[in-house]
Formats: C-alpha cells, sequence, structure tokens
C-alpha cells in the first residue's frame, strides 16, 4: 500500500518498490503472450472452420447445395464449416488421382504436395446461379479472346485454342473435346510460366439447373482427361441422396 509521509510541509506518497518490477513484468507478459498468438495461435479463419483442414472420419454429412442432397464421406470434405450440413453455398472436397481415393494420415503428404506432378484433384460442388452451359460460354464468352478461331490438335485428343496475352485468360489455353455421352468438355489450362511451375486444368459444368461441379487438377495428367471426367462425375453421383422429392430434381444440361 502506499504511505503518506510530511516533507517541508508538503504531502508526499510514497509507493512500495515492488510496484515498478510488477508492472515491466506484465507488460512483458502481455506482449510475449501477443507475440505467440500471432505467429502461434489459430487465425479468425482457423476459428471459424474456413482454413482447410483434412479429416479421416467416414461418417457421411447430410448437405443440400443447389436444390440437391447429398450424404458426403467428411474424409472428402476439405472445410470444417462446411462440415456442419444442412444447406451449403458450396462444398469444397479433395481427393487423388487416379483411384478418387478420399483422405487418409497416411497420404497426407500426397494431399498436401502442389508440385506439377501432384495427384491431388480439387472439386466443389455449388449454386449454378448465371452459370452458362458449356456451348455458350464457348460461343458468347471464350471465343471473344482466342488468339485464332482455328484449333490446333493436342496430344491428348483434344482441340486447343489459346487465349490472347492482352486478356484476362493470357497464360492459359482452352481444350475442348467431347465426354463419353457426347456431351461439350472446355477445359481451361494454366500454361507452365516462370511465375507458376505447377500449372492446373479446371472443368465446371451444370449437373443441373441449379447444381455446378467445378474440378481441377495438374496439367500433367490432362492425358487422362476422359477418364478423369467420367471418374468425378461417377463420384459426385454416388453422394447424392435418393429419394430426393421431384421438384428438386434437374436435368444435366452440361
Amino acid at each position: 500500500m502506499a504511505r503518506q509521509k510530511q516533507s517541508g510541509g508538503e504531502l508526499v506518497h510514497e509507493r512500495p518498490a515492488w510496484i515498478l518490477p510488477v508492472l515491466v513484468a506484465l507488460a512483458v507478459l502481455t506482449l510475449s503472450s501477443v507475440f505467440l498468438y500471432y505467429y502461434f495461435g489459430p487465425t479468425p479463419a482457423e476459428i471459424l472452420g474456413r482454413d482447410p483442414r483434412a479429416s479421416a472420419l467416414t461418417r457421411r454429412i447430410e448437405a443440400v447445395v443447389g436444390g440437391t442432397r447429398f450424404l458426403i464421406p467428411e474424409n472428402y470434405t476439405r472445410y470444417p464449416a462446411q462440415r456442419t450440413g444442412g444447406a451449403q453455398s458450396e462444398i469444397s472436397m479433395h481427393t487423388l488421382l487416379p483411384d478418387f481415393a478420399p483422405y487418409t494420415p497416411e497420404r497426407d503428404q500426397e494431399f498436401a504436395d502442389n508440385s506439377a506432378e501432384s495427384a491431388t484433384l480439387y472439386f466443389t460442388l455449388h449454386g449454378a446461379k448465371n452459370l452458362l452451359p458449356a456451348e455458350r460460354r464457348l460461343k458468347e464468352i471464350y471465343s471473344k479472346y482466342l488468339v485464332s478461331e482455328k484449333p490446333e490438335k493436342d496430344a491428348t485428343g483434344l482441340e486447343k485454342f489459346s487465349f490472347r496475352q492482352d486478356s484476362g485468360y493470357r497464360d492459359q489455353d482452352l481444350l475442348v473435346g467431347e465426354n463419353s455421352d457426347g456431351r461439350l468438355v472446355l477445359l481451361i489450362c494454366e500454361r507452365q510460366t516462370a511465375l507458376n511451375a505447377s500449372p492446373n486444368c479446371t472443368r465446371t459444368l451444370l449437373l443441373s439447373q441449379n447444381l455446378a461441379l467445378t474440378y481441377r487438377y495438374k496439367r500433367a495428367h490432362l492425358a487422362q482427361w476422359q477418364r478423369t471426367d467420367e471418374l468425378m462425375i461417377r463420384l459426385v453421383a454416388s453422394f447424392e441422396a435418393p429419394g430426393l422429392p421431384s421438384d428438386l430434381e434437374g436435368t444435366i444440361t452440361d
């Protein structure tokens, strides 16, 4: 406690000698805690479950995306926040080529690999708001930015178009083909550059009037594009829950 004494007609307050060291120690402790939390503590995104975190659990999560009900094994999902189930704007998932295996701790390094040869495939089920069918995207969007309307024949059997360097698709190619059902397949593939040593190929397609699928994998695996596409759609179909009311169903338009 502070003590008081009279000195030269003035009242002097004396404070204990231990107060200053205690204040210094508290300041150091506070700064150390802030430092440790900043570098080692969870981020707001991690706390909210918006940072990717793989799961090895096999329980199925019931979710509705784009009016379609799914039962998705948790070990395919990437974000904790999307494992709550219910209505979701999108569900992001991952798997491994070529067998489309789900996550397991033993294959953690394979899932984390981002090299040009990585076998990881990322796919997302999401709403199809304003998404055009493949034919219209090719005609009304992509065709405006091509170097030439005449394609090259790619070694994969796809037709390859190059995008202009002054477009938003620079350093990318458009690969066009047909799947086993005769539907148009559009793949946007990044080129390998000094700034991108690990290029991806991405496809977005309509599964119903309200539901779309986007998936991407490394361009090094493009030669297997047709098998990958077939197995990808088959896997998503296996997640779809039976007995869905007919007013929520839609036809495949891509």
